[in-house]
């Protein structure tokens, strides 16, 4: 059913963010001084700057601000709330990135496995240790480029190298027999033997059928199947077949992969001087080869590392990856480009389609049913639009999950709704293709209660 859906403009500019988060009410977290409902560094930084007579405080804060209670507000009071978020559990916003190595890392980096302690880094020279027993100078110094001894004077680096076994990802060889019966168990790399001027690539399996190409001496030749006296043989984009008394094989063929895997931080959480960060492996966007060495970082601001003599311990988990196949939306993205935004266009552009038998609007029906109908037909309702673009953002590498839920029509009440939640770097995004759809509007990583949008009620995660 297409509804029409009242946009939920909030309207931030005329209301007065203090009637958003009354002081009094956020206060009951003690510490929290600019209303966000937890202890934080921003607190601090606020606290400290009222100490230093930088900032003003209103009177309900100043109140908030008396974290021992004395009655006064002071240096202690800037101790008292140092222990007070040290002891309070947290999350870290964080900006990540994973470097993916083909070269320029040392046999010892495959000790490192995806799950483990991690490292808090805050100098130059502690990067350059941390980076030392893994990987080449040429790394490291590319690395101290980027991480300089002015980015450790506001940051600070959170690193994991990790090491994926290709044997784990390789497909296996599995030998096949043309219809000409060669077989693939001669496929591999080539090159010509005993060929002084040239060698031949036959049109057919035979020294007198025409030559269509020939191979110069000392060449390399890709074979994909043979007999023991006839190769298929590709050389210059010419493909034909020849004589293997003149070809000697080199290397097996070039392994491929079930999938190419990447690793990126999901989540960094505080607690007890410990930093717990979830990780999740996913397949990396093509055209990318496989890597086997990567380097997770996550970059926090200083003002959120509070460890002195005794630095955090920073544990890591990895969670493997979903192995999603999704054809129809490996085949779009091959159409419409591996990227996010054109993903999310091509979801929004098709016809809307509801109202119909066929065509439920509920949580009753799993994510494949809803994206293969719009993928199949070219048309859907908010959960076509939605499974669409949530498994092409799979596919890209993105935490994305298709959402049932509710929101407000215009001729009252509430009506149901689909779209697609997409976690990134810690922070949730809405993206709603049927929003854009039908308004118009901007419904690419949008975040819920923003101005100008529907107001979103979630009932269920289908996954």
């Amino acid at each position: 059913m297409k509804h029409h859906k009242l946009l939920s403009l909030f309207l931030a500019a005329i209301i007065p963010t203090g009637s958003i988060f009354p002081i009094s009410v956020n206060a009951a977290v003690t510490g929290d001084l600019d209303g966000d409902g937890v202890a934080t560094a921003d607190d601090l930084s606020l606290l400290q700057g009222y100490i230093l007579g930088t900032k003003e405080l209103t009177k309900a804060q100043s109140e908030a601000a008396d974290i021992n209670g004395d009655g006064k507000t002071d240096v202690y009071d800037v101790v008292q709330l140092r222990k007070t978020i040290l002891s309070s559990e947290r999350t870290i916003k964080f900006t990540a990135v994973t470097k993916r190595y083909t070269s320029g890392y040392k046999s010892d980096i495959k000790n490192a496995n995806t799950e483990g302690n991690g490292v808090a880094v805050t100098s130059c020279s502690e990067l350059k240790t941390a980076l030392s027993p893994y990987f080449e100078d040429s790394v490291i110094n590319s690395q101290l480029e980027t991480y300089n001894d002015a980015f450790f004077e506001k940051s600070v680096l959170l690193l994991k190298p990790v090491y994926l076994n290709p044997a784990n990802y390789q497909k296996k060889r599995v030998t096949t027999t043309e219809s000409c019966g060669c077989s693939s168990s001669y496929a591999g790399i080539y090159t010509t033997k005993n060929v002084t001027s040239y060698l031949n690539i036959r049109k057919e399996h035979s020294a007198s059928s025409e030559s269509i190409g020939r191979i110069p001496p000392d060449s390399t030749i890709t074979v994909t199947a043979g007999d023991g006296q006839w190769a298929h043989v590709t050389y210059n984009d010419i493909s034909g077949y020849a004589n293997m008394d003149y070809m000697q094989k080199v290397s097996e063929p070039a392994p491929t992969y079930e999938f190419l895997p990447d690793i990126k931080f999901d989540s960094v959480k505080y607690s007890d001087g410990k930093l717990n960060i979830t990780a999740s492996e996913f397949k990396a966007s093509a055209p990318v080869g496989f890597a086997p060495a990567l380097l997770l970082e996550a970059v926090i601001d200083k003002k959120d590392y509070y460890a002195t003599s005794t630095k955090w311990d920073v544990t890591i988990t990895v969670s493997p990856a979903d192995k999603y196949d999704y054809p129809l939306a490996k085949a779009h993205l091959d159409t419409v480009g591996w990227e996010m935004q054109a993903a999310f266009n091509a979801a929004a552009s098709i016809t809307y389609y509801g109202q119909k038998p066929d065509m439920p609007q509920d949580a009753d029906h799993s994510l494949e049913f809803y994206a293969d109908f719009g993928f199949k037909n070219g048309k859907g309702n908010c959960y076509v639009m939605a499974a669409m673009f949530c498994e092409m953002a799979r596919l890209l590498g993105y935490d994305a999950h298709l959402i049932s839920g509710r929101v407000p029509l215009l001729q009252g009440g509430y009506g149901p709704h689909a779209w697609t939640e997409v976690n990134i770097n810690g922070s949730t995004y809405v993206c709603d293709p049927d929003f854009a759809n039908e308004t118009k509007r901007n419904g690419y990583m949008i975040t819920y209660g923003q101005s100008g949008t529907w107001k979103y009620t979630k009932d269920d995660v289908i996954d």
